[in-house]
């Protein structure tokens, strides 16, 4: 009985795009992992200190690309409105970045002194972040899955290469930031050549109706995102502020492990789970549609498990043999974090529950909870009771258990009270 429920799976639409996904993903992600202990060895706490403070201004700022727009190229029934959509993302994207060069310099007082100068590399991250996930989402709405399997795989290699030349050479300042923009970058350039859709100069005025249709994208959608993201970033924004370089170096490195098995499962996840829960909320397929979310939920569950067991018992000599002995305060932190590792496994993969039915509402009323509850648990930690960093991450870990739970609940609850789109 189990073998023909699995034959059945395993030969499903579904199915086959979730494993070309985590294939992709997981090479991608291998691919770097397997570097890293090299990458221990060719660069400084303060380097990996660095790269994660630029990453999490970038992403902070990588929010806004686009728009948002390139999340409802899956939605247009008629393919001259999607074509639409992704010129307007780029062009919106084209702007940000501008405007990000010409501003952000007039900030970088507020910044650490050690971050300001590479804060000047953010409008290029973005510029090609945001083109990337314009492409990444045309590629989902033909479920040309494959490409962007190999996309992430080449993004990794771009990134490897990049950061070992650097590395090795010492000619360049900031090795791991360049080598993640070389990478996005290259990553970019092979979904454009592949992709079906080909972007071409349109005027603004031409789309202006698809940009009113989907307006709740940037309308709702930005400033969750900015909220959450800031609210992810949190915990390298407060080290940067209150703690030492070296244990925000530390942080990176654990930061950077925990994000390849969540890439893997969870990023991957994701995509496929959009496209075929939007197709059948478009075709009113509403149980089929809550037994689907039940499944995938569970499913993530028993992915995530072995892998938290795995780093709350082994973190710490798990890292010092992988990374190098003075890695492993970053293996104590990974031990520490393994539980709401989980929760988030689980919760963000089906976060795109309130895109597939336009309810964007519903979750940015918990972003904006979400970040008001984090910045203020962290900063009363930090600044007043001037928590060690391991205190301040068990706090944070209760804290996300119990918002990523209520944001599981609110996403079933969405699915449930919805009947269309």
């Amino acid at each position: 009985m189990l073998l023909k429920i699995w034959s059945k799976f395993s030969k499903s639409e579904f199915s086959r795009n979730v494993s070309s996904q985590i294939l992709g993903t997981a090479v991608a992600q291998a691919l770097p992992f397997l570097a890293t202990p090299l990458l221990t060895r060719l660069f400084t706490e303060d380097d990996f200190a660095t790269y994660t403070s630029f990453f999490a201004v970038a992403s902070i700022f990588g929010v806004a690309a686009g728009g948002k727009y390139h999340l409802a190229l899956v939605l247009p029934k008629e393919e001259k409105d999607a074509n639409k959509i992704f010129v307007l993302s780029v062009y919106l994207t084209i702007l940000y970045a501008i405007a990000i060069a010409l501003f952000l310099p007039l900030f970088h007082s507020f910044f650490p002194e050690n971050l300001s100068s590479v804060l000047y590399y953010v409008p290029l991250y973005v510029l090609f972040f945001g083109i990337w996930s314009a492409y990444i989402n045309v590629s989902i709405r033909h479920k040309t899955f494959k490409t962007n399997a190999i996309a992430k795989v080449l993004q990794a290699i771009g990134y490897i290469v990049t950061a070992i030349g650097l590395g090795f050479s010492k000619i360049w300042l900031y090795g791991l930031v360049i080598a993640k923009i070389s990478g996005i970058c290259i990553s970019w350039l092979f979904l454009s050549k592949k992709s079906r859709t080909r972007f071409s100069l349109v005027p603004f005025r031409s789309l202006k109706s698809v940009a009113k249709t989907y307006i709740d994208y940037p309308k709702f959608g930005i400033w969750p995102a900015f909220l959450n993201t800031i609210s992810l970033q949190a915990l390298v924004l407060i080290l940067t502020k209150y703690y030492t370089t070296d244990d925000l170096g530390y942080f990176g490195l654990t930061l950077m492990v925990l994000s390849a098995p969540l890439a893997l499962i969870g990023a991957s996840y994701k995509d496929v789970f959009y496209q075929k829960i939007a197709a059948l909320m478009n075709e009113k397929r509403h149980h089929e549609a809550l037994a689907f979310f039940r499944k995938s939920a569970l499913a993530l569950i028993i992915m995530g498990i072995p892998i938290c067991l795995v780093l709350y018992l082994f973190g710490e000599p798990l890292f010092g043999f992988v990374f190098g002995e003075k890695w492993e305060r970053s293996g104590l932190f990974a031990s520490i974090l393994a539980f709401s590792f989980v929760v988030k496994l689980v919760a963000s993969p089906l976060s795109s529950i309130f895109n597939a039915t336009n309810t964007l509402r519903t979750a940015s009323k918990w972003q904006v909870l979400y970040f008001i509850s984090t910045f203020a648990t962290l900063i009363i930690c930090a600044s007043f009771l001037k928590f060690s960093v391991e205190k301040l991450l068990f706090v944070y870990v209760v804290h996300e258990c119990i918002l990523y739970g209520i944001y599981l609940v609110l996403q079933y609850k969405t699915l449930k009270d919805s009947k269309v789109i």
